[in-house]
């Protein structure tokens, strides 16, 4: 007698994982940032300057208060110092994963940040911390339900 109720095994298997990644830019930050700095962004409005073949992929992203943007911090790549352990302003010392800090492995940045605008390839947001010329690597919409965790716990800073 057959079971109906069973599967058929998938024989699909995970290729290996690469260990590079090659990302491509879809968007620069335009704002009047010109250094890094490590605070002081709330209040920062930048433009988002997408390339003309993302235009559509924007479309409905104006019904979102807030977006997560992920950026390549090129200028940190340059940077001399590639530190393991960063002793931030209250004296303690965190692995560099586990601070905001832009001198990390990947120099990936990922901010929450307002959406005050969109017109066709630009949003104009508020809030991110990149400096002018950024590139912009994702833009996804924030969804409470998945991106927020109450009760989360943090160290004394």
């Amino acid at each position: 007698m057959k079971t109906f109720w069973r599967r058929k095994q998938d024989a699909w298997q995970r290729p290996p994982p690469p260990e590079e990644v090659h990302l491509r830019a879809i968007a620069f930050v335009r704002n009047q940032v010109v250094k890094p700095r490590p605070h002081g962004w709330e209040q920062v409005e930048s433009v988002l300057e997408f390339h003309a073949e993302h235009e559509a992929r924007l479309d409905g992203i104006e019904a979102y208060s807030h977006l997560i943007v992920v950026t390549y911090l090129d200028v940190a790549e340059g940077a001399p110092d590639k530190p393991e352990r960063l002793t931030l302003e209250s004296g303690n010392t965190y692995g560099i994963f586990a601070t905001r800090s832009q001198l990390r492995p990947n120099h990936l940045g990922v901010s929450v940040v307002e959406l005050v605008e969109h017109a066709g390839c630009t949003l104009r947001v508020r809030g991110l911390d990149a400096i002018d010329a950024t590139p912009v690597l994702d833009v996804k919409p924030y969804l409470p339900q998945y991106d927020a965790v109450s009760g989360a716990a943090l160290p004394k800073l």
